[in-house]
């Protein structure tokens, strides 16, 4: 009898374990995703990838801050705004090309796939000395249209003359970049972006500090590296034999570029608002002097830092939805975005604590400036609120992206600018504080949530019956 109950007591525990493991596997395949593992491969590199420029930021803000003083520091934040304007409405050539190469892959065009990547160089270099010129003869006339002060203006006009030269390579990375991107290739850029940041902080250590140049020594390190990273890419896809030397000889002819430039126009828009709003709030921050300059820009660098763990999962939606999408597969990319948005969240939640959390140490890491810190300190809390918001406005714009929905993007962007710009005309009026123009700034991330989440689920939407549907049991191959 005793060993017939101990024989039963085993068999217990034994179905007992089972059902716990049962229950665990269970779990995890609630918590888990079929795509998990496609979309971690693209999205790992590609955070590390986005990292990269934002960390080199932060240090040579840093470096700049700590060594240089405010009125430099103020000066970087103010070219950097400008400069990174003067880039960012070009960035359609990476979000025209992604979903174009995409679609060429998903059919093996490869001959499709250099004359998209050549076409794309040829525009980057037409637009990016363009741009050369005109910021680095027009720099002084920008910084006093600004408001800036007097001694932040000639390191400004310094530091914007070394760093405009990286313009053409800027807008080239774009095009190589969705060019990897559409081979659902992350990490080549990723491999790219360590061998430019690398030199970057060489250059850096040795034009700063070693020949003691300041600012333009900084801005001189920060564009050879641009170019160093784009000969990097190009000699990849050469030595792949994704482009042809043919194709990169011979200029393109307009009806090769104009879908590009069409759909550009949309997305130049809508980044030329959203830049437009983040410059002329930088013109009001401007009046509160150097120390408001600096506080603005050491906020700005923590909160671009903060979104690139969304942005790399905005990279790997654009790239899987526009590969299943050239492949006809709706249901896929549906069901990709539902993962990646619930990932951008949760990620956006834990920035928010974490955030929290540093902000009574976060700002000495930057500068030991009282008043800055001040500045800073009572800023943050806003910008970690907002972090679960622009999680999900970003994967969004990745599934827009993919779906090519450019005109819906830049028609959201006109209405999220115009009630922008009323709350920065308000805060201009009353005299508000750096934080009021904070909150302001974040219409632009509410706005297109709004606008995003309108376009996704309505009936004419790229995938508005997928997304009411069940998900799919496992990724089309």
């Amino acid at each position: 009898m005793v060993r017939g109950l101990a024989a039963g007591a085993d068999e217990g525990d034994d179905a007992g374990a089972l059902d716990v493991e049962a229950a665990a596997a269970a779990w995890w395949r609630r918590l888990s995703s079929p795509y998990d593992r496609e979309i971690f491969l693209l999205a790992v590199p590609a955070l590390f990838s986005v990292l990269l420029d934002p960390i080199m930021g932060m240090v040579s803000t840093a470096i700049i801050g700590s060594k240089l003083g405010t009125a430099p520091l103020a000066a970087v934040g103010l070219v950097t705004i400008c400069f990174n304007f003067s880039n960012f409405i070009w960035n359609f050539l990476l979000y025209t090309t992604t979903p174009r190469i995409a679609a060429a892959a998903a059919c093996n065009d490869e001959a499709g796939v250099s004359r998209i990547a050549a076409q794309g160089l040829w525009l980057a270099g037409a637009i990016g000395l363009s741009m050369t010129l005109l910021l680095s003869t027009q720099c002084p006339r920008i910084f006093a249209a600004m408001g800036a002060a007097p001694e932040v203006v000639a390191p400004a006009v310094a530091y914007m003359r070394a760093r405009c030269l990286a313009s053409p390579a800027i807008l080239g990375y774009y095009v190589l970049s969705g060019t990897f991107r559409g081979f659902k290739d992350t990490r080549t850029p990723l491999a790219a972006g360590m061998f430019s940041n690398v030199l970057h902080l060489g250059l850096l250590l040795a034009l700063v500090f070693g020949l003691g140049w300041g600012v333009a020594g900084a801005g001189l390190a920060t564009s050879i590296s641009h170019w160093a990273g784009l000969a990097y890419l190009l000699a990849t896809m050469l030595g792949r034999g994704n482009i042809k030397a043919s194709d990169l000889a011979r200029p393109p002819v307009w009806h090769d570029v104009a879908p590009m430039l069409r759909n550009g126009l949309f997305l130049s828009t809508r980044s030329l608002l959203a830049m437009g709003s983040l410059m002329w709030a930088t013109r009001l921050i401007a009046g509160f002097g150097a120390v408001g300059l600096a506080a603005h820009e050491i906020l700005r660098q923590i909160w671009v830092f903060s979104n690139q763990a969304f942005t790399s999962l905005d990279i790997a939606t654009q790239s899987l939805v526009a590969f299943h999408l050239g492949k006809a597969d709706r249901r896929s990319a549906a069901d990709v975005f539902r993962r990646t948005l619930g990932l951008a969240v949760t990620a956006g939640v834990l920035i928010l604590g974490l955030l929290l959390a540093g902000r009574g140490s976060l700002p000495g890491v930057f500068t030991q400036d009282p008043a800055v810190v001040r500045q800073v300190s009572l800023v943050l809390p806003l910008i970690a609120a907002f972090m679960p918001l622009d999680a999900a406005a970003s994967v969004m714009d990745g599934v827009l992206l993919g779906s090519q929905e450019a005109g819906w993007m830049g028609q959201t962007m006109v209405f999220t600018a115009a009630a922008c710009a009323c709350g920065l005309v308000l805060c201009q009026r009353m005299q508000w504080p750096i934080v009021a123009i904070w909150f302001v700034i974040k219409f632009l991330t509410v706005g297109r949530l709004i606008g995003n989440t309108w376009r996704l689920w309505s009936r004419s939407g790229p995938l508005a019956s997928e997304l009411r549907a069940a998900p799919a049991a496992a990724p089309a191959q």
